[in-house]
Protein backbone atom coordinates (compact mmCIF):
# COMPACT_ATOMS: atom_id res chain seq x y z
CA UNK A 1 0.00 0.00 0.00
CA UNK A 2 1.15 3.55 -0.80
CA UNK A 3 -0.56 6.85 -0.92
CA UNK A 4 0.64 10.75 -0.80
CA UNK A 5 -2.05 13.17 0.94
CA UNK A 6 -1.98 16.35 0.25
CA UNK A 7 -4.17 19.29 0.94
CA UNK A 8 -5.23 19.81 -2.24
CA UNK A 9 -6.81 18.42 -5.23
CA UNK A 10 -4.30 19.62 -7.81
CA UNK A 11 -0.52 19.74 -6.02
CA UNK A 12 2.43 20.38 -7.42
CA UNK A 13 4.34 17.47 -6.92
CA UNK A 14 7.94 18.44 -5.23
CA UNK A 15 6.21 21.95 -4.05
CA UNK A 16 2.99 20.85 -2.40
CA UNK A 17 3.73 19.95 1.16
CA UNK A 18 2.25 16.01 1.55
CA UNK A 19 2.73 12.87 3.58
CA UNK A 20 3.95 9.58 1.81
CA UNK A 21 2.33 6.75 4.02
CA UNK A 22 3.47 3.03 3.19
CA UNK A 23 2.93 -0.63 4.28
CA UNK A 24 5.22 -3.17 2.56
CA UNK A 25 6.25 -6.53 2.72
CA UNK A 26 9.66 -7.09 4.30
CA UNK A 27 11.08 -10.44 2.69
CA UNK A 28 12.10 -13.05 4.56
CA UNK A 29 11.09 -12.19 7.81
CA UNK A 30 8.00 -14.16 8.54
CA UNK A 31 5.10 -13.32 10.28
CA UNK A 32 6.27 -10.05 11.54
CA UNK A 33 7.64 -8.97 8.46
CA UNK A 34 5.46 -5.87 7.60
CA UNK A 35 6.91 -1.95 7.93
CA UNK A 36 4.58 0.74 8.16
CA UNK A 37 6.39 4.26 7.35
CA UNK A 38 5.05 7.96 7.05
CA UNK A 39 6.95 10.66 5.24
CA UNK A 40 6.88 14.45 5.36
CA UNK A 41 7.71 16.61 2.46
CA UNK A 42 7.29 20.45 2.24
CA UNK A 43 8.84 23.22 0.54
CA UNK A 44 11.19 25.11 2.26
CA UNK A 45 11.14 28.63 0.55
CA UNK A 46 14.06 29.99 2.22
CA UNK A 47 16.32 27.41 0.98
CA UNK A 48 14.57 27.09 -2.32
CA UNK A 49 14.25 23.24 -1.67
CA UNK A 50 11.87 20.51 -0.72
CA UNK A 51 12.61 18.82 2.49
CA UNK A 52 12.09 15.28 2.99
CA UNK A 53 11.45 14.04 6.90
CA UNK A 54 10.72 10.43 7.57
CA UNK A 55 8.31 10.74 10.96
CA UNK A 56 7.43 7.15 11.56
CA UNK A 57 9.35 3.78 10.43
CA UNK A 58 9.28 0.41 11.38
CA UNK A 59 12.44 -1.30 10.20
CA UNK A 60 12.91 -5.12 9.90
CA UNK A 61 14.61 -5.33 13.45
CA UNK A 62 10.87 -4.08 14.57
CA UNK A 63 9.00 -5.33 12.15
CA UNK A 64 5.18 -6.06 12.87
CA UNK A 65 2.41 -8.18 11.69
CA UNK A 66 0.06 -6.86 8.99
CA UNK A 67 -2.88 -6.55 10.96
CA UNK A 68 -0.63 -4.05 13.26
CA UNK A 69 1.19 -2.35 10.17
CA UNK A 70 -2.88 -1.83 8.65
CA UNK A 71 -3.57 -0.59 12.06
CA UNK A 72 -1.05 1.80 12.23
CA UNK A 73 -1.43 2.61 8.80
CA UNK A 74 -4.89 3.33 9.16
CA UNK A 75 -4.46 5.98 12.08
CA UNK A 76 -2.39 7.61 10.32
CA UNK A 77 -3.99 8.50 7.02
CA UNK A 78 -7.13 9.18 9.57
CA UNK A 79 -5.08 11.55 11.66
CA UNK A 80 -3.71 13.59 8.62
CA UNK A 81 -7.46 13.61 6.79
CA UNK A 82 -8.31 15.09 10.46
CA UNK A 83 -5.52 18.07 9.69
CA UNK A 84 -6.63 18.24 6.25
CA UNK A 85 -4.67 16.49 3.77
CA UNK A 86 -7.78 14.92 2.88
CA UNK A 87 -6.50 14.75 -0.98
CA UNK A 88 -5.35 11.13 -1.42
CA UNK A 89 -3.68 9.79 -4.42
CA UNK A 90 -1.98 6.19 -4.86
CA UNK A 91 -0.72 4.45 -7.84
CA UNK A 92 -2.90 3.05 -10.27
CA UNK A 93 -0.82 -0.65 -10.37
CA UNK A 94 -3.85 -2.17 -12.66
CA UNK A 95 -5.14 0.93 -14.81
CA UNK A 96 -4.70 3.11 -17.80
CA UNK A 97 -3.71 5.87 -15.08
CA UNK A 98 -0.64 7.24 -13.86
CA UNK A 99 -2.62 7.33 -10.20
CA UNK A 100 -5.91 7.10 -8.36
CA UNK A 101 -7.46 9.93 -6.28
CA UNK A 102 -9.62 10.08 -3.89
CA UNK A 103 -11.29 12.49 -1.17
CA UNK A 104 -10.96 11.25 2.03
CA UNK A 105 -13.68 11.50 4.10
CA UNK A 106 -13.92 13.37 7.55
CA UNK A 107 -16.41 15.29 9.33
CA UNK A 108 -15.96 18.61 7.59
CA UNK A 109 -16.18 16.94 3.93
CA UNK A 110 -19.43 15.23 4.77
Amino acid sequence: MLETLYKTSTPEVGKSECYELSLKALPGTGPRGYAFREDHGWWDDSTKKFIHHVTTINTAEEGVTFEEAEAMYMKARSNRAQSGFVHSFAPDYYGDKPYEYQLLETEATR
